[in-house]
């Protein structure tokens, strides 16, 4: 079923805004020269309340950096809303190592711990087929910067956890190095809610 749900979430990794809009999901990251071309696709007509192609996910989590939002789903109906904030880098997806942003796209939770810093910590399989192949574009484009005798890396440690800034979250203000962070009660709330394996949609 995850498979089939992976599909379907690549319709949807270009919807803008706070809400769905149909479009070609890979023009953001259609390549110059490496890997397959992009697929046109449609995305389901949901809204941020239901999301039909998960109804059958007991769990799904997705990340809305423009809304500013960690939303998780229950056989596809929202059941918890929760305020989040985002890498220093700015909206762009992260592409290495060090660039202070938070990646775009499909993930999975693949581990959860307690953190001495931030609460829980939420491990995402960052990063994934899609992050390498943007990072090797990047790589052949040029702008992936040096460091020592090579280059910075596509990085990884990328997850989703609590604060020890409140002050920051509660006024909306960026400070991560590249994860999702929330409140520590709501972080608490999501890592007693969602098990390891549950899919993390993360768009703009």
């Amino acid at each position: 079923m995850k498979r089939q749900v992976s599909l379907m979430v690549a319709a949807v990794l270009a919807a803008g805004g706070c809400g769905w809009r149909p479009g070609n999901p890979f023009d953001r990251f259609r390549p110059t020269r490496l890997g397959p071309p992009a697929r046109v696709a449609s995305v389901p007509a949901d809204d941020a309340d239901r999301l039909t192609w998960a109804a059958d996910e007991e769990y799904f989590v997705v990340v809305r950096k423009a809304c500013r939002t960690l939303d998780v789903y229950r056989f596809g109906e929202r059941v918890e809303s929760f305020p989040a904030v985002f890498g220093l880098g700015g909206s762009a997806t992260k592409l290495y190592e060090g660039d202070l942003r938070t990646p775009t796209g499909l993930y999975m939770i693949v581990d959860k711990r307690r953190h001495p810093r931030w609460g829980h910590f939420l491990l995402l399989d960052y990063p994934n087929l899609q992050d390498l192949h943007r990072y090797w574009i990047a790589m052949e484009a040029g702008t992936i910067p040096r460091r020592g005798d090579g280059y910075a890396g596509v990085g990884g440690a990328v997850g989703i956890h609590g604060t020890d800034k409140p002050g920051l979250n509660r006024r909306g203000v960026d400070w991560t190095w590249g994860c999702v962070s929330l409140a520590n009660a709501d972080v608490a709330r999501l890592a007693r809610l969602v098990p390891v394996g549950t899919l993390v949609l993360i768009e703009d």
